[in-house]
């Protein structure tokens, strides 16, 4: 008798600690995640500079926008950047190889769980257009990140352009798991002026937030599944049922 309250007390707790959902999970969905979002170029690097318009300033107004959709949503984040600078904070002799030495530091500095990179596009031809997101190629948890994201952003871009593995520096030198997103092409007129729309700028940002969310979640409930397998065994070997 005492052995079967015991049991019905264990799977009680069980259920308590693994099914219970709080109420507030939708509003603090990236709650206890760390992310770093890069504001690709900078400083005398512009990126791409199409129709007198620069990359990087576009690249920084997208990057703080998604900064506050992603606080929102319970998450600790971080820019590399927050201005019109490059990481060597120089204004002259610019070297990109110090530039990327010094960014993957400091992405590296925070111990994130995810980095977000954001970049626009540029092409000879005019006619390229869409967005597409790189993971590096030799990451596979980079690939399913790259695959929810990449869903999520072509509801607004409906872009035909696959993800693609990559060996950009920015992804390979880290360690922090993460993504490079080009957002668009500004050497396309029509998508140059898209970007540069502060709605479309929020369309963007609001659908990265929900890849990432989608992504974090299934991590999460793989983890919880795991974890419950585990208490379970513990559980019915202790108690003989196992």
């Amino acid at each position: 008798m005492k052995k079967k309250l015991i049991i019905s007390l264990m799977i009680n707790v069980f259920i308590l600690f693994f099914c219970q959902i709080p109420c507030s999970a939708q509003e603090r969905e990236l709650k206890n995640r760390i992310i770093v979002i890069d504001p690709g170029h900078g400083g005398l690097d512009n990126g791409a500079v199409e129709y007198g318009y620069k990359e990087d300033e576009i690249n920084l107004s997208i990057s703080e926008k998604l900064k506050k959709k992603l606080e929102a949503k319970g998450a600790t984040v971080y820019l590399t950047r927050d201005g019109d600078y490059d990481m060597t904070e120089r204004n002259h002799h610019y070297s990109k190889q110090d530039d990327m030495y010094l960014r993957v530091k400091k992405i590296d500095s925070f111990q994130a769980h995810y980095l977000i990179s954001i970049h626009q596009n540029a092409s000879g031809s005019q006619q390229a257009w869409g967005s597409q997101v790189f993971y590096y190629y030799n990451s596979e948890k980079g690939k399913l990140l790259a695959d929810s994201v990449d869903q999520a952003l072509k509801t607004v871009t409906n872009s035909r352009k696959p993800i693609s593995g990559c060996g950009f520096r920015v992804l390979r030198a880290t360690k922090t798991l993460g993504i490079l997103i080009e957002c668009g092409f500004l050497s396309n007129y029509n998508e140059c002026g898209q970007l540069r729309s502060k709605n479309y700028q929020n369309q963007l940002c609001d659908q990265i937030t929900k890849g990432l969310i989608d992504y974090d979640s299934a991590v999460q409930k793989a983890e919880k599944k795991e974890l419950e397998k585990k208490y379970l065994q513990s559980f019915l070997t202790k108690y003989e049922f196992y």
